[in-house]
Formats: C-alpha cells, sequence, structure tokens
C-alpha cells in the first residue's frame, strides 16, 4: 500500500446529525444518493446535507467534497439541480453516453465528473487494451474512476482479481481509482495489502439496520488509515 492515505467516501447520507458527528475524521468525500434508492434524498433535503458537509473540519483542516450519485438523469433536470444543490463531485452510475459527459462538462461551474464502472461478481479476465480503448474517449470529462459491484450500495462485492486492470487503466490516464462494493472494516485492510489503490468508498459496510452507523464509520476510517 501506499504511504499516502487513501480518500476515503462514506457515501448514502440522510441526515445532518449523522453528518455533523464525523466532524474531526479524515474523510475526504461524502455521497448523497439522489437516484432512485433507498438512500434517495431530495433536492431540498440535498440543500440541507451540502450545508452541513461544508461545516465540516476533516482532511488536512478541510470539508469533505460532497458527491451527488446519479443514474441516467435527464441532462436538463441536472443542470438545474447543480444551479440547487452545491455539490463538488457528480458521481455518474449509469449508461450515460459520451455525449452526454461531453454536454455535462460544458455545463458545470467548478464540479467534477466521476465515472463509475459496474463489475459482476463471476468476471474472469480483463483485456487492458479493450479497457482503455472503452474508457478512452471519457477520459476528459472525468477527474475519477469508481469501480463497483452492480446497483451500487448493495453490500455485493465483485471479483477483486479485477482491479489489476483498471488501476493499469487509471494509470495510463492519469486517473486515481477508487473501490466500492462490499467494502466494511472487516475486509478493507486485506484489500489495501493487495492493492495500490487510490480510494474508498462505502455505503451499506457502515450502517446497521440500514442506516449509517457512526460507529461503524469511526472504526472504517481507522482500519483505512492503519492499513
Amino acid at each position: 500500500m501506499s504511504s499516502i492515505t487513501p480518500h476515503i467516501k462514506i457515501c448514502g447520507l440522510r441526515n445532518t446529525s449523522t453528518i455533523a458527528a464525523m466532524d474531526g475524521l479524515d474523510i475526504t468525500e461524502i455521497g448523497l444518493v439522489f437516484a432512485p434508492s433507498k438512500r434517495q434524498v431530495s433536492v431540498e433535503e440535498g440543500i440541507e446535507l451540502t450545508t452541513s458537509i461544508k461545516q465540516l473540519v476533516c482532511r488536512d483542516g478541510k470539508p469533505p467534497r460532497a458527491a451527488g450519485v446519479f443514474v441516467n438523469m435527464p441532462l436538463e433536470d441536472m443542470t438545474e439541480l447543480l444551479h440547487t444543490v452545491e455539490l463538488d463531485i457528480i458521481q455518474l452510475h449509469g449508461t450515460e453516453s459520451l455525449d452526454y459527459y461531453a454536454a455535462l462538462h460544458a455545463r458545470l461551474k467548478g464540479q467534477v465528473l466521476w465515472k463509475v464502472i459496474s463489475i459482476a461478481a463471476d468476471v474472469q479476465k480483463i483485456e487492458l487494451s479493450q479497457l482503455i480503448a472503452e474508457l478512452e474517449p471519457f477520459m476528459p470529462y472525468v477527474e475519477r474512476i469508481l469501480i463497483d459491484a452492480p446497483g451500487g450500495g448493495t453490500g455485493k462485492m465483485f471479483n477483486w482479481e479485477a482491479i489489476n486492470a483498471y488501476q493499469q487503466a487509471a494509470n495510463y490516464f492519469n486517473k486515481p481509482l477508487l473501490i466500492a462494493g462490499g467494502l466494511h472494516a472487516g475486509n478493507v485492510t486485506e484489500l489495501l495489502q493487495h492493492y495500490d489503490v487510490d480510494g474508498i468508498d462505502v455505503s451499506s459496510g457502515v450502517e446497521t439496520d440500514g442506516k449509517k452507523d457512526i460507529a461503524k464509520i469511526k472504526e472504517f476510517v481507522r482500519k483505512v488509515i492503519d492499513a
């Protein structure tokens, strides 16, 4: 593992009290889900939650960046939302086209795009050359690449053997790579001991009975830092 602590993103926040309890933790991003999901928040809730995020003091004395999670939201709806909710990151989980990325990127006012790639649990082999060819058209518009199990936030894992190819592709494009999918305090150390990734994204792994658990969030952060 690198001597630099990976980015730590806690996703699927829905209440300001949990966000307030994260003050002082070594967290770099907090995710809000605007796509249809059991964790979905409304625009009004997004305004309140991002305001709370901006009040935190976390890594390097700065607040975490606020990430919005979206799946195939119409471009005009996305544009309207970004005029209202103070997001830093737009995390695209759907089948958004290259034209969508280009058009959205042209409308951004300081926000950045993350491209999310779903990896099937039974994936066996990924051809690096094919992966690079598939990703290359999107890279001018993307700050980071995130790989996840299908659906996102389900607690399911993908085959970690796929990470190597995506890490090589991310390095080729000089883009950071983040890992999500079934991570929790019990397995994140193993991941970080075997793969030199740039960031970790967790949601269900820091929940109890479907709600964010601040004790689990703190334990997860500690495990990442100590790995």
